[in-house]
This record gives structure tokens, sequence and C-alpha cells, in this order.
């Protein structure tokens, strides 16, 4: 006879001891002698009601058929009455003194068990419960190893978008001429990056194929060390629609856990992938249509055939969604089975999903279902496995990349309402060749209630600290800064003094965050003037633009106001203007003028020049000051306080021109002599510093709001 655990047999004495003092009867009581009954002849009490069963006397597996007999020394008509006390719950089906059930699935290669009681009666008769314990061991089913193919299969979808993320940060390396193509690794190994641009375009595009190269290198997107090379070749890409569909070779990389580099993993096959990139969205989609084999130590254990696999990314509500439906072969359980997603795995990003559905099962047999738990042990997800939940940690089975922004591992935290968190800077999903238009995209892990903008500043890295206009811009969980005027090529810009918060309150402080605009082209305008008047425009000059990358500079230029500018050639390097629609000096306003400069490779970067409207006659200044300059401080100077300007020349000086200007703000000195002390002419002049000037030559001297040159040439 089997016997029951302690605490049920602990039950079944309590019920027995609680039926015994319900039994026992009581009686008055009174002051009177008691009278000494009568003697009797003794009898044979009847014996006690009793109930005994009778059933398997081994284990048995799971999913079997057991037959349990009762029995009771009652006679006649005797009722039984079977009660399951301890073990998954069986639908038993009770038949007078026989019950029939059928054992539970055991999870995993474990042994379970079931216990029943019976009670035998008889009109006022009842005998104790009697119990009987089936143990119930694993058959070694497909349901048994859910644990495992659990961890196969979602493991095999982390390697499936690392291996993505892998290829698109490659080609965005690859697309911009001034970043590293060679790598240290965080170990020391080392990661390289090479493109066969079979079209010679000098842009990642169709039929290119990229090769990174692993030397013993820790990978911090794979999350392990790599050794060979992968080869990825790009079959569609589209700067138009922000796609960029290709293939990855898989038979030449090795892959072994950082932990134990012993163990070689290698891979045969090829993987299909497309990257898709909007203003709110970013996607992966992976494919394979003939399989991919894993392999340890040469020996395959994993095929993944027919899969697709693709990950969201909302970055409006900071939120993933991630599909997988593929058919798999588990070489060291022996299973083949299929992997179908019921509802997407979603949740915001940076986070365990909180919400989705994934069945795992063998065509017509059996099958086990992968579900998040929402909040409560969020950081859980439930195995339901034959009508019953087995939870399991998230952490044991995945890495951190499937849940994370752009894959890019880092710890993933558990679902909370109230979570908000600062994702920082994002960068450009797809680079086909450069940043159009620098801006700062800022994310969080919320939907932002409030932006509080009051003290942001954007302002150039180094003296004179130039502050840039920007506008703000905020869609859900992002958050846009745009300078409304071209940043200056190849200069560092610092951000900082913006503070985000969730509907909760809970807020995000961008403290201090930074831009970095590339040198690949520097525009450089001058103008014979910063002022216009009808019939009467500058020319304007970009013939000094640099050109540090590629072959060819090219230019358009182009108004950024809307007062009718033409040009006599808007791609050439100089240009004159004109503006048919400025009649009898009807338009005044300020005139912006933006130089737009590229490469062949579509590196771009742009400047802007105001013209300001002045009447005849008139006087201003206007200063082009080149990088570096200490007195104009590299800017485009343009001062128009008719009011400041005084002049020291007099007809007793006519060798000498003295010119100020008094702003309030700004204030600015220039002397001109001629040379020998003859009087000044119309004409060019070869100059030194004024009042030092040798034999020859010309005087000249200028300065701006107390700043001069100790040492001076001038034409």
């Amino acid at each position: 006879m089997n016997t029951l655990p302690l605490s049920a047999r602990n039950l079944c004495a309590l019920i027995a001891t609680l039926f015994v003092l319900t039994a026992c009867g009581g009686g008055g009581g009174g002051s009177t002698t008691p009278t000494t009954p009568a003697p009797t002849n003794p009898t044979t009490p009847p014996p006690a009601p009793m109930a005994e069963i009778s059933g398997p006397q081994t284990s048995v597996l799971e999913k079997t058929s057991v037959t349990l007999v009762g029995s009771s020394n009652l006679t006649g008509d005797v009722t039984f009455t079977w009660t399951q006390l301890w073990g998954p719950e069986v639908n038993a089906v009770a038949n007078g003194n026989t019950l029939t059930f059928t054992t539970p699935s055991v999870f995993g290669l474990n042994t379970d068990s079931v216990v029943f009681t019976l009670v035998a009666s008889q009109g006022e008769l009842t005998s104790d419960a009697m119990s009987f314990e089936v143990y119930v061991d694993s058959a070694g089913t497909f349901e048994d190893y859910a644990d495992t193919v659990a961890t196969v299969t979602l493991g095999a979808k982390d390697s499936y978008l690392q291996l993505t993320e892998l290829a698109r940060q490659s080609i965005n390396r690859i697309s911009q001429a001034d970043a590293a193509t060679r790598a240290v690794c965080n170990n020391g190994g080392e990661e390289n990056v090479a493109h066969t641009d079979t079209d010679a375009n000098g842009m990642v595009s169709a039929s290119d194929i990229i090769r990174v190269t692993f030397t013993d290198c820790l990978s911090p997107v794979l999350d392990a060390y790599v050794m060979g090379y992968v080869d990825i070749t790009v079959t569609a890409a589209s700067q138009t629609n922000k796609t960029l569909s290709g293939s990855i070779a898989l038979d030449n990389l090795s892959i072994s856990d950082q932990y134990d580099t012993q163990i070689m993993i290698t891979m045969q096959g090829d993987m299909n992938f497309t990257l898709a990139e909007s203003v709110t969205s970013r996607d992966y989609s992976v494919a394979n249509d003939t399989p991919i084999t894993f392999s340890i130590l040469g020996q395959p254990f994993l095929s993944v055939s027919n899969a697709s696999l693709s990950k969201g990314q909302d970055l409006a509500s900071a939120k993933y969604s991630i599909e997988v439906n593929a058919n798999m072969t588990d070489y060291l359980t022996d299973f083949t089975y299929n992997v179908n997603t019921d509802l997407p795995l979603s949740g915001y990003v940076g986070e365990y999903p909180n919400s989705g559905s994934i069945t795992v099962g063998q065509t017509g047999g059996e099958e086990f279902t992968i579900q998040p738990n929402n909040i409560i042990d969020s950081d859980m997800f439930k195995l339901l496995v034959a009508e019953r939940t087995i939870p399991q940690r998230w952490s044991e089975y995945v890495e951190n990349t499937m849940f994370a922004f752009d894959n890019v591992s880092y710890s993933t935290s558990e679902y909370r309402i109230d979570n908000f968190m600062n994702i920082g800077q994002i960068q450009p999903f797809l680079q086909f060749s450069d940043i159009q238009a620098p801006s700062i995209t800022l994310m969080t892990s919320r939907p932002i209630a409030r932006v509080e903008d009051a003290n942001l500043t954007v302002r150039l890295d180094g003296f004179p600290y130039t502050e840039v206009p920007v506008e703000v811009i905020q869609n859900g969980a992002i958050v846009t800064i745009r300078p409304t005027v071209p940043l200056l090529a190849g200069r560092r810009y610092q951000i900082y003094g913006i503070e985000l918060y969730s509907e909760f309150g809970a807020s995000a402080y961008m403290s201090f965050l930074e831009l970095v605009t590339s040198d690949a082209v520097i525009p450089n305008i001058t103008a014979s003037s910063r002022a216009y008047r009808q019939n009467d425009y500058p020319i304007l000059d970009a013939s000094n633009s640099l050109l540090n990358q590629g072959s060819t500079l090219n230019y358009q230029w182009a108004e950024v106001t809307n007062t009718g500018v033409t040009f006599s050639d808007a791609n050439a390097a100089v240009t004159n203007i004109d503006m048919p629609t400025n009649i009898n000096d009807s338009v005044t306003d300020d005139i912006v003028i933006r130089l737009t400069v590229s490469n062949e490779t579509g590196r771009t970067a742009q400047s802007d020049i105001t013209l300001n409207y002045q009447p005849a006659p008139s006087s201003y200044i206007s200063l082009v000051s080149a990088e570096g300059d200490y007195i104009g401080q590299g800017a485009l100077w343009f001062l128009n306080q008719p009011i400041a300007f005084s002049s020291e020349s007099t007809n007793q000086t006519p060798s000498e021109l003295v010119l100020n200007y008094d702003g309030g703000s700004s204030s600015w000195w220039m002397n001109i002599q001629s040379a020998d002390g003859a009087p000044l002419a119309i004409g060019e002049y070869s100059a030194q510093r004024w009042p030092f000037q040798g034999p020859g030559f010309a005087g000249f001297d200028f300065s701006g709001d107390g700043r001069g040159c100790n040492e001076l040439t001038a034409d």
C-alpha cells in the first residue's frame, strides 16, 4: 500500500479526530447519587466500519489510465465517496467502488503524484477516510521538454535579431565615409568592416557586399566571443523609402559564450533580412527558406527552416512588437516542432513584454504556450503545459537584445505602468550616405506628457560659444531639437537644459548631450556686399568651400525667404543674384540665401547668408570673418546703424581716413593711410600695420570690440 506524504497523513488524522470528537456524547449533571446498573451478560461489539483501496503498487507513466478499486467490511447497500486530496487536478470518474482517471502530465523529466481518499458509509455507519497515492513518472514526451524547447526557441529568436542588428550597424558604418571601419572589441580583439562597392557609386546599394571580420572579438552586438566572418549582400536599397534588404551568409562564423570560450557554435546557411524606417518607426524582418543549422563542436544540435521573424518599434509610443513563426528540429531531444505567434509579444522598450502568446507544438501532437505576465511577476513568463502553469524567468531564457531599443544590449527591467527612463539621444536607423539635416532626437521609455525647454541651450563647443536657435517638436515619447539655421560643418555642439515629464510626474533630465557634424564638405560663402537695394545686388562666392572627402564638390544655391530671388547659375561656385519682383524698392525685407555643398557620395553641409536692404545713400559694415580669426570670431558681421558712425578725416589730413563705429553693444575702428604721406586716391594698396608701415607701404589697422592684431598685412 502506498502511503501519504506527512502533511496529507496529518490532515487525515485531524479529520479522523474531528469525527471522533463529534461522535462523543454529553450528559447533564446533578447532586443525586448514581444508581449502579444491574450486571448484564457481556457481548462482542460489532467491528468498526473500514474502507480499503487497491491500485497500482508501482509508479505509472503520465497520461496513462488508472483504476482504483475500493472495498469495505460493510455489507449490503454501501456508498463509496471518492475525493482527490493531492496533486494536479485530474478528471476522475467514480462508479461505486471504482475510480478511473488518466494520470496528469509531468513537467520536465520528474516524478509527480496524485492522492485520493475513500470513505465507505451505510446508513449511520461511516468509515474513516482511507488514502491512496499514485506516483506518476515522466514519459519523456515533447511537453516534458517544454523548458528546454522554450530556451532553444527564444534563444534562436534572440540570435536572429542580433545578427540582423550586426548587419544594420555594419552597413551604417560603411555609409559614413568618416566612420572607423576597424574597431577594437571589448576584450582587445578586432572587428573589421570592408565594403565591396560593385557599382562604384560610393554608396551602399544593390549588389554591394559588406564583409565583417572578427579576430578573437568580444562583440557587444552578439554578446559573445566571435571568430571568422559574415558576408552581407545588399539586394535592395531605397533612400526614398528608407528600406534596405539583403542576405547574411553564416557559414564562416564561430561563436562561443563569453563565460565558456571552449564551446564553439557554428552556423550553416543564409538568412534574409529587411530593415525599414520612418519618422516614428523602425522595423526588422528576418526569414530563411532553406534550413539554418546550428552546431556545437561540429555536431548539429538545431535546425531552423521556414522561419519568419519581425520586430517593430514604434518610437512615438516607445513600444516594440515581436512575431516569430518557424519549423525547428532539436537534434538533442529528437523533436521536430512548429513555433507560431498567436498574439505578438509586446511591451515598452527596455522592459519585458507584458502581453502576447506563442504556441510551440508538434503537428497533431503535444504543445505548450509561452505567455508574458502583465504587472505581477512581470520579470517572469508562464509556460502553459497540459493545463498547468509553470512560471519561468525571462532572464534565464533570453539576452537583453530582444526587448531593447534598436536591439542594443542593456539591462532589461520589469514592466511597471509608471516606468519613465531616458533612453537618450537616438541615432539614425539607416544611413545610406550622410545625415541630411542634423538634428538631435531624444527618446524616453514612455510617452512624454510635458516638455520643459525654457533653459534649453544649443551652442558651439568652444569660444565664442555661439548659440544656435532651435525649435522643439514633441511626438509621444520623441523630442526632436531641430536647429532653425544650418550647423557649421566639422564642429561639435553642446545641448543641455531640457527636462521631460511623464503623465505620473516622473522626470528625465537631459543634462548634457553632444552633436558632431561631418567635415566631409565645408561650405564657405563670401559676398561682394552684405547689403542690397533695387538693381544693386551682391555677387555670391562659394569657391573657397572645402572638399575633405570625395572627388567632386557640388553647389546648390536657394532662397530660404520668399522674395523672388533668381540666380544666374544656381549650381555654380560663383553666382549673381537678381530680384525681378523688386520694383520701386518694394522689397525691403532681409533676404536669406542658403548654400548646400555636397560630394558625389551624397555628403552634404549647408550655410546661410543674410542680405540686408539698405537705401541709397547708406552706411554699414559688412564683414566676412574667416574661421579662427580673432577679431571677427569667424562670423559674418553686418552692422547698419548710421548714427553710430563717425569720421576723423579732414581736408588737413588727405593721406588718412579714420572710421569709428559705436553701436553700444558693438564698437569697431578702422584706419587707412596712404604710402609715404601721399593723398589717398581710388585704387589698390599693399599695406602693413598702421602706424608701423615701412616705406612704400600703406598703413591699415582694423579692430572690433577691443580685439586687434599685433601683426597685419592687407590689400
